[in-house]
């Protein structure tokens, strides 16, 4: 029976109902046999197939005993060795919390060189029925990352994650609001949420991103010649707030207010004046543009519920705050402004990212051209 167990047969554990091996791996140092297991296997040819490959690194005379690592273990010493030193501190803390709240709970007991193809698929089949396909496909990049690391260090001579196939993410329907429902929405924001009204107001005005609002200075606001310079943004991620000094594609840019946006920041700068004075320096000490009652970050969650309530009072349809901004372009492209200006306005590296995204105003633009054309040949 030991005979048989040594030559790698895969036996069933009785406590959890899956699979495991054991093999032989040489001698140590002391001349002392050393046998190698590997456990987890939800089937017995994911088994097989795991103690076949084994078998061959062994005939190699590659030693696993610097294999004999948990998924658990390995993830740490990534996140340590790897994503601490070399990523922002906001996508360390994604990367963090995706890994010790899904992946780790997940796959963590299985040893790292025992991972297959098909677990891995098994793990994103499991996460779909509780996380969307977006989020499933934002874990495969994270685990094929750490295990291509794994591959350079020489803990893995193949990525399993590669195999696997995430799920292709459902491209979310862009809704927009016209010019006339943006101002019903604003002007019930100003009624139902006045805290948060002036940054809903100036991201209809100006298509910015949440995160660009959020990190928007006092300092990056020139009233007297109404314009405003997008140089910080911060994000959210477990609960901390991170500042970023490059905006996204890493390019500073000015924005042109409307007058009314204008005099709305003026106010905004007089009520925020007078509240320092009166409260100190304690109060809004980053100096925002918008922040909360208390002078403090605006959280990302706060400034969706008051989008939605303002929405829902005003019976406009349903749409997540990034949806201003979309609305923002589509009514300057409606409008007939050139899309190298929108894409300015937006923060596009490219004019042409702004064609493919508003593609769905390229008919208005083709009635405006064609508009043009009759009025100027026979």
């Amino acid at each position: 029976m030991e005979e048989k167990k040594m030559a790698g047969y895969p036996k069933k554990d009785s406590k959890n109902g899956t699979y495991y091996f054991v093999l032989e791996a040489g001698k140590d140092t002391s001349g002392k046999r050393k046998r190698v297991k590997r456990s987890g296997f939800k089937k017995i040819n994911e088994a097989k197939a795991a103690m076949a490959e084994l078998m061959l690194e062994l005939k190699k005379g590659n030693s696993p005993i610097e294999k004999e690592m948990s998924v658990h273990d390995y993830l740490n010493f990534w996140l340590d060795n790897y994503a601490k030193t070399n990523t922002k501190p906001k996508t360390f803390a994604e990367y963090e919390k995706i890994i010790k709240t899904h992946i780790q709970p997940s796959l963590g007991k299985i040893n790292l060189y025992a991972l297959t193809s098909i677990r891995v698929q098994q793990y994103y089949a499991e996460k779909l029925e509780v996380l969307s396909s977006q989020s499933v496909l934002h874990h495969h990049r994270v685990l094929t990352k750490a295990l291509n690391d794994a591959v350079d260090w020489e803990f893995l001579s193949r990525n399993v994650a590669k195999k696997a196939k995430p799920p292709k993410p459902l491209k979310r329907e862009m809704k927009t609001l016209c010019a006339d429902q943006l101002n019903i929405l604003v002007e019930t924001a100003k009624e139902v949420t006045p805290i948060y009204f002036p940054i809903i107001y100036t991201a209809g005005h100006t298509g910015m991103r949440k995160s660009e609002l959020m990190g928007l200075s006092w300092e990056n606001v020139d009233l007297k010649n109404s314009r405003l310079y997008v140089r910080q943004t911060i994000t959210e991620a477990n609960g901390k707030y991170f500042i970023n000094k490059r905006p996204k594609n890493g390019i500073a840019r000015g924005i042109k207010l409307t007058v009314e946006n204008t005099k709305l920041l003026m106010n905004l700068k007089v009520q925020n004046d007078e509240l320092r004075n009166a409260l100190g320096e304690t109060y809004n000490p980053l100096n925002l543009v918008f922040c909360n009652s208390a002078g403090n970050i605006m959280a990302p969650s706060e400034i969706t519920r008051a989008l939605k309530r303002a929405l829902k009072v005003a019976n406009l349809p349903d749409i997540r705050f990034h949806d201003v901004r979309h609305s923002h372009a589509t009514i300057l492209l409606q409008a007939g402004i050139h899309p190298k200006i929108v894409s300015e306005r937006l923060g596009h590296s490219k004019v042409g990212i702004t064609l493919d995204l508003y593609s769905h105003v390229t008919a208005t633009i083709q009635d405006q051209a064609v508009t043009a054309l009759n009025e100027v040949l026979n």
